[in-house]
């Protein structure tokens, strides 16, 4: 068992995932932090946390799209069908890591750090959902978006 899932994520497609992933990373995280300031002004912090992530993973998951389906997992599974199974994974996981990251990290860093601002909680909780999300991601997608 332990091998086995050792073999799972020690793989080639792990490694060029995490490429991919790194970079989609780096990108959304900027934007959703740059996003933050303007739609709290505009929304409200809870709201702005969910736009601010939303509206760039939207967008950086047409690339991850593109990128992974060719070159971490080599796809040959329909396209529509990968289309609409990788949505589906995005979606959930994104759900997931963001919803728990929302409950958890005010929780646990309003009992370790209860001076620690409400935006600097938000943007730690970004990180942290990140980083679920990223794990989620890879395991949807390999075995399930673009099993063929």
């Amino acid at each position: 068992m332990i091998k086995k899932l050792f073999s799972f994520f020690c793989d080639k497609s792990l490694l060029i995932f995490l490429l991919i992933g790194g970079g989609n990373t780096v990108i959304s995280m900027a934007g959703s932090q740059l996003l933050l300031g303007p739609f709290t002004v505009l929304w409200g912090e809870k709201a702005a946390y969910w736009a601010s992530t939303a509206l760039m993973f939207a967008l950086t998951s047409i690339a991850s799209f593109i990128l992974n389906r060719h070159f971490s997992f080599k796809s040959k599974a329909p396209l529509l069908q990968s289309a609409v199974r990788f949505a589906i994974v995005i979606a959930v996981c994104y759900l997931v890591s963001f919803g728990l990251s929302d409950f958890l990290v005010p929780w646990a860093l309003g009992a370790l750090f209860p001076a620690l601002s409400s935006e600097w909680v938000t943007r730690i909780a970004m990180l942290f959902a990140q980083c679920i999300f990223t794990l989620f991601n890879y395991v949807g997608q390999r075995l399930w978006a673009f099993k063929e």
